[in-house]
């Protein structure tokens, strides 16, 4: 029996030792980390479609346009679009009919600009599009002659964004605020 006692207190010895010896080691641990110190870059852009094909426009004759405007930033914006068209007779050679989501906040003779938003602007957050503002544009039934008289009748369409941040959120306002800030005139 003594010898059973033995090996059972070298098996109690043998196990204790390797206990001891697997808590040395993953006492003995050690850990370290670091972290950047990066800063997120202002990414402050957008994307303007018209959907516009190369066509042949006489008077009365319509051809499809949809202006959207695709906030492609970091950061929510304000948007705007700008319809340059000439003239006949003192008035847009073009009509359209505008989305409800835009409306108007200057027109001058062929140029006109709305804003996105009816009565107060509309935040335009990152990854989200604007409506289409107009689907088609007619030319006016105009004579020939006065067809005739006019050099070019393309359009141009022009997309302006600011932050919103301490902005007018009426459209007239914040138009006035993107000319400022825009140098625009």
């Amino acid at each position: 029996m003594n010898k059973k006692a033995v090996r059972t207190g070298v098996a109690c010895g043998i196990f204790l030792g390797i206990t001891i010896i697997a808590y040395a080691i993953t006492s003995l641990f050690f850990t370290k980390s670091e972290t950047s110190k990066l800063s997120k870059r202002t990414v402050f852009q957008f994307d303007l479609s018209t959907d516009m094909a190369a066509t042949e426009v006489g008077p009365g004759d319509c051809f499809d346009v949809k202006p959207v405007i695709y906030n492609d930033a970091t950061e929510e914006m304000y948007v705007f679009i700008q319809v340059d068209m000439p003239t006949a007779a003192h008035e847009a050679l073009y009509s359209y009919d505008v989305d409800d989501e835009w409306c108007v906040v200057s027109e001058d003779d062929g140029t006109v600009v709305y804003a996105y938003g009816s009565t107060e602007m509309t935040i335009l957050a990152p990854g989200d599009s604007t409506s289409a503002l107009t689907n088609q544009m007619t030319m006016k039934s105009i004579s020939n002659a006065e067809y005739a008289a006019i050099d070019d009748i393309n359009i141009t369409i022009t997309g302006y964004a600011m932050g919103t941040e301490d902005m007018s959120t009426y459209p007239v306002n914040a138009w006035n605020e993107c000319k400022t800030i825009g140098n625009i005139q």
